[in-house]
């Protein structure tokens, strides 16, 4: 089965091509080179619907990566322009190719919390896929934006896609910026001391290219802990968001980010824990624990 990565020289992408890699042809596709020089590579910008067309041809599944982030000194119009342009692009290529299936990578920046100018609360926690979404920031809004166009085409076209909402992605080279962080509770109270271990992102991946789910949907993936080193999440909540309203009891140690509907639909389940990172010292992922990829092939 052929696969196409979009932003494929991309962090994520790094960790995610050896995997689906092991038993299907896979395309990294970014306008820059990717460092895994042993994978097929074609260059080319998301808003070059050519260039697309040339990759996308004969792909049974796209994973749509690629995008930029306002943090990384991008202006905003360029974010915006790259972000909602690019990922229309992609769609209507994607149609127009006969793609069976499309993974559309978002972001939990479309809550709006964690880059709001003005800073908000959650309306509730454990926050979900039902929670309001009220970003500020361009990239949020780009994601945001993104989903419902997924959502449009599905219902216009005859393709499905996926949106996994990502929490912060962990990768081993985040260590000591993230063992910083989790000393003070409020670095990262914004995003919700929400994280995701890289090897449990691709996992996610896994669980959304072998689904068997039509249409579309959104799913939220998240570590199922914090990204502190001593923590009291009902305590936190009290101190931070006083007024939001916590709708379950809470662990000490529990994300305030729900993936229980991406447990119960796809079948993700969460491997990594942030005691691993400070015990361990954010090792590689383990690839000899690493499931196995069997996506299987339909009729086109």
């Amino acid at each position: 089965m052929k696969l196409v990565i979009t932003g494929g020289s991309g962090k994520l992408a790094r960790y995610l091509a050896p995997v689906l890699a092991r038993e299907h042809e896979i395309l990294l596709y970014d306008k820059q080179h990717p460092q895994q020089s042993q994978f097929p590579y074609m260059k080319g910008k998301i808003t070059d619907r050519a260039r697309l067309s040339e990759a996308f041809q004969g792909a049974d599944r796209i994973i749509h990566l690629a995008a930029l982030r306002s943090r990384y000194n991008h202006l905003p119009m360029k974010v915006m322009a790259t972000n909602i342009l690019g990922t229309y692009c992609v769609l209507e290529t994607a149609q127009n190719e006969g793609v069976e299936k499309l993974l559309f990578s978002s972001s939990d920046a479309v809550l709006g919390i964690a880059q709001s100018v003005n800073e908000f609360a959650p309306e509730y926690v454990p926050v979900d896929e039902k929670h309001p979404l009220k970003p500020q920031d361009p990239y949020g809004i780009s994601k945001m934006h993104g989903e419902e166009m997924c959502r449009c085409f599905t219902q216009g076209y005859d393709i499905d896609i996926i949106a996994l909402r990502f929490s912060n992605i962990f990768c081993p080279e985040d260590e000591q910026k993230y063992l910083a962080d989790a000393k003070d509770p409020s670095a990262r109270r914004k995003s919700l001391w929400a994280w995701v271990h890289v090897e449990d992102a691709v996992n996610a991946i896994v669980c959304a290219l072998v689904s068997d789910l039509k249409g579309y949907d959104v799913f939220h993936i998240a570590a199922e802990d914090v990204c502190l080193s001593n923590s009291d999440i009902p305590n936190l909540v009290a101190t931070y968001f006083p007024k939001t309203p916590i709708r379950r009891p809470l662990s000490d140690k529990e994300s305030l980010i729900d993936c229980s509907k991406a447990k119960e639909i796809l079948g993700f389940q969460v491997r990594r824990r942030f005691a691993e990172v400070l015990t361990m010292g954010g090792s590689e992922p383990h690839s000899k624990n690493s499931r196995t990829i069997k996506i299987m092939s339909s009729e086109r």
